[in-house]
This record gives structure tokens, C-alpha cells and sequence, in this order.
């Protein structure tokens, strides 16, 4: 048997992150399910165009490594709206 070494940081964050969540048997939908979000929600947060405090604070909660997560801006969240 060939025994392969997985190296993530040689990859940007988001295809680390989906190679682990592949290898880890997780996918964007039973995500979702679980989360009761909608799988879009989660894709966001992957490719780091939305990321969401919560959404991510789950992910790790589950075992997904921060580092691999987008990283957030300071603050609790969303701007207020005037």
C-alpha cells in the first residue's frame, strides 16, 4: 500500500479546506442540514465570500481547523443599516 502525505499549506485556503472536509467525509449539504441553513450558506463561508461568525463558530465546533476557515473582520457582525 502507497501511503500519501496530504501537505494543505502547499494549496490556497479554500481548496485546503475542501480537500479536508472531503477526506473527513463531510459534505455541504448534510452541513446544512444540520446547521438548518441553506447549502448556499455554507458555500460562502468555503470560498470565503460571506463568511459567517456563527456558521464558522459550528465548523470548528464539528473539527473543522480554524486555520482553514476565513478569517473574520473585527466587530460582532453585520454593519447596522441607517
Amino acid at each position: 500500500m502507497v501511503k500519501f502525505l496530504l501537505d494543505l499549506g502547499q494549496v490556497d485556503r479554500e481548496t485546503a479546506l475542501r480537500t479536508w472536509l472531503v477526506y473527513h467525509k463531510f459534505d455541504v449539504k448534510t452541513l446544512a442540514v444540520q446547521f438548518g441553513v441553506h447549502r448556499g450558506a455554507i458555500s460562502r463561508v468555503i470560498t470565503g465570500e460571506r463568511p459567517s461568525r456563527s456558521l464558522i463558530e459550528l465548523l470548528i465546533k464539528h473539527g473543522v481547523p480554524a486555520a482553514l476557515l476565513p478569517e473574520l473582520g473585527p466587530g460582532p457582525g453585520r454593519p447596522p443599516r441607517f
